[in-house]
């Protein structure tokens, strides 16, 4: 009896031991405890500023604690979700989504994070669209011109020319100039005096004034058949086609033939040259001449040699033009109808994914819209619209006006 008493004491003395002894370590973390919630992301600055372009723009966001793993971080434009292309903790660039609003909540979210960001406005604005609805398959817009006060001259297939205006915030067509002997014209420009000039791939230019009926500006000599035309600083216009000729004509209608070994299917005079589209059996480039006067012109230069890049007789070029930084656009019939081609020669698709083929007619006014027709095929036949393109930028000088 007294051994198990001893036992028994023994063991409450090793019990009450460990229980001080554990009183005087820290207690294990709970499997319970609620987690850090995270620094909340914060916006500062937006750049560009209250606005860009849906679909095209690289916005930068300045701010703090954003994830450096860019698919950790969520930016929103209202409900739709921005791409992120690049990630540090206090920016992120990213493409602007597709949605064309005012006023939308910019915020942020970071993946384990629990709140947004502060919210934003901002406003994604049109890059491409229809200028004017004309009736489908009813008026047909072939071709475009713009003054110099932004109004846009549009030949509809056997309808004459129609005049669009723009107060700002609404759209006037009004008839122009009624058909004549062509159908349409393939190149049209706004010429000295407000007088129309278009070609009918036929060995002569057109012109049209307000009201009447297109009269015959200039023939050439038989061979030839006109496609494009530009005017340079002094008035005169540079013209070709098919025929193996570049011609200048002066206003007095003087002609100079000057001999090339390529089709042309678009021109555009800029910085003293004139730049051709120009093709045969074995190349296809974007040329360009000097030009020292109405009757001298310089050596042919390889400018973008479209056939090496692309292979010959994969690309349609419609329309060339210059903006004022001297970034050429080529207007295609590719999937991502523009090339652009910058001052060292590199070229990039213009707005990837959002401007669509075939660029058949360009027009850049004096403001930062470019216009364009586009020719697609819908249910078996071949239809046209009229485009919109806001450039973000200026066009170069056009001398016809």
């Amino acid at each position: 009896m007294k051994k198990l008493i001893q036992f028994f004491s023994l063991v409450i003395i090793i019990a009450s031991t460990a229980l001080l002894s554990s009183c005087n370590q820290d207690a294990a973390p709970s499997l319970y405890n609620e987690e850090d919630p995270g620094a909340t992301p914060a916006i500062t600055s937006i750049v560009p500023d209250k606005e860009a372009l849906a679909g095209v723009t690289e916005i930068t966001i300045n701010g703090s604690n954003f994830s450096s793993v860019k698919e950790n971080n969520f930016v929103y434009f209202g409900t739709a979700k921005a791409t992120v292309l690049q990630a540090s903790a206090t920016q992120l660039i990213v493409k602007a989504p597709a949605k064309i609003a005012n006023d939308l909540d910019t915020k942020i979210a970071v993946q384990g994070v629990e709140d947004f960001s502060n919210v934003v406005k901002y406003n994604l604005l049109e890059a491409v669209g229809v200028y004017f609805a004309f009736a489908k398959g009813i008026d047909d817009p072939m071709t475009v011109a713009v003054d110099k006060n932004e109004n846009v001259f549009v030949y509809l297939n056997n309808k004459g020319i129609k005049k669009i205006t723009s107060d700002g915030s609404q759209l006037t067509v009004t008839d122009w100039a009624p058909k004549g002997g062509e159908s349409f014209f393939f190149d049209m420009k706004m010429g000295p005096n407000n007088i129309l000039y278009g070609t009918r791939n036929l060995r002569l230019i057109s012109q049209v004034e307000a009201g009447k009926a297109s009269a015959t500006f200039v023939t050439f000599p038989t061979g030839n058949a006109i496609i494009a035309l530009d005017f340079d600083a002094n008035k005169n216009i540079w013209a070709a086609g098919s025929g193996g000729n570049l011609f200048s004509v002066t206003p007095a209608k003087v002609t100079t033939a000057f001999a090339i070994d390529h089709t042309v299917s678009a021109i555009r005079v800029y910085n003293g040259y004139v730049y051709v589209a120009g093709k045969n059996t074995t190349e296809e480039a974007i040329y360009r001449y000097k030009i020292t006067s109405n009757t001298a012109l310089g050596a042919k230069e390889k400018y973008y040699d479209i056939g090496t890049v692309y292979g010959l007789n994969k690309v349609q070029v419609g329309a060339i033009t210059f903006a004022a930084d001297g970034e050429l656009i080529i207007g295609t019939n590719q999937t991502d109808s523009f090339i652009s081609v910058n001052t060292a020669g590199t070229a990039s698709i213009f707005y990837p994914g959002a401007i669509s083929p075939l660029a058949r007619s360009m027009a850049w006014g004096t403001k930062k819209n470019l216009f364009y027709i586009r020719e697609y095929i819908e249910a078996g036949a071949t239809l046209h619209a009229l485009m919109r393109v806001d450039m973000q930028k200026l066009s170069s000088p056009y001398y016809g006006n």
